[in-house]
């Protein structure tokens, strides 16, 4: 996991503002059909309530959020600007600008976002760990790690925040402290191969550099990073994809760390000299934990994946 993306929409069931049953019937339509993920039917249904009543803010915000989920980030920006110039004090709104700014790359302003969320409601957890992320793109891992220890302060049995934090010691070199929050992770969701893979792999570098070590250093020195695709600790990747447009490939590697699964876009020249960006994800020993994440893979999002012997480069 790369960067794990957990960010959480918000939709609000309760319409504050609509008093008409037109106006309600159209709202919980549009809820209902987001939640059915018919969302150009649940866009619909709030421009129709929009329509009907410009001034609701919850319409906007709630037609913002299913932008977003067709990756129509502008729009979505648009229309919860829009709520917040109606109704500033609306639940969750700041919250879903932090993410579509995110999307959008503007960190510094998806965090902006996120701040004004926290001084709102100080006790929602997805807030401080969706600023986590931005964060770690800025590079300011130990303002990240503040934030997710204060997610997991709030919520204990937050597996993916464990698992983020954990990924970020490991980077830092911090083996030890990392095996131990991934055991943590394995505790919360044994049934999840992430934790379980993570902590395989870092177990055999430390195991490696202890090994590799002078008899008079000490074993638990800082060692490097874990090892990505380019370096030889494990045999076996996922190839999920490969496309001749980049953004094709980008908007692949989007879902799935937004799902939770590791992923990176590796360009390649053939022999014709056309550029493929092909999309990878995971690494693993042998081929059984290869197989138990394509797995996963299909039943989550189904993707079909193709086990890959590492290349040597």
């Amino acid at each position: 996991m790369k960067k794990k993306l957990f960010l959480i929409l918000l939709i609000c069931c309760t319409c504050s503002i609509s008093h008409a049953e037109s106006k309600k019937e159209l709202f919980d339509n549009g809820v209902q059909y987001f939640k059915q993920d018919q969302y150009p039917k649940a866009i619909d249904a709030f421009s129709k309530l929009i329509e009907i009543d410009p001034d609701n803010a919850d319409a906007y915000k709630n037609r913002g959020v299913t932008y977003m989920k067709l990756e129509n980030f502008d729009q979505a920006i648009q229309d919860l600007e829009k709520a917040k110039s109606l109704f500033p004090e609306l639940k969750g709104l700041y919250s879903n600008l932090g993410v579509a700014w995110y999307y959008k790359k503007d960190y510094e302003k998806a965090i902006q976002n996120y701040n004004t969320e926290i001084a709102m409601a100080p006790e929602n957890a997805i807030v401080y760990f969706n600023r986590a992320l931005c964060l770690t793109e800025l590079g300011k891992d130990a303002e990240a790690i503040e934030d997710l220890s204060k997610t997991l302060e709030l919520r204990p049995d937050f597996y993916w925040a464990i698992c983020y934090k954990a990924d970020i010691l490991a980077s830092q070199g911090k083996n030890t402290e990392a095996a131990k929050t991934y055991k943590k992770a394995i505790q919360v969701a044994p049934e999840n191969i992430y934790a379980i893979d993570k902590l395989a792999q870092l177990e055999k570098k430390i195991q490696d550099t202890a090994i590799a070590l002078p008899r008079n250093e000490p074993a638990d020195l800082p060692a490097a990073p874990v090892k990505t695709e380019n370096q030889q600790d494990f045999n076996y990747t996922l190839q999920l994809g490969a496309f001749l447009n980049r953004d094709n490939a980008q908007k692949l590697k989007i879902k799935l760390i937004a799902s939770g699964f590791d992923c990176r876009v590796l360009p390649q020249t053939d022999a014709k000299g056309k550029t493929w960006y092909i999309v990878r994800s995971g690494g693993y020993p042998d081929k059984n934990a290869a197989r138990k994440s394509a797995e996963l893979l299909k039943q989550k999002l189904n993707i079909n994946s193709i086990i890959r012997p590492h290349e040597m480069k």
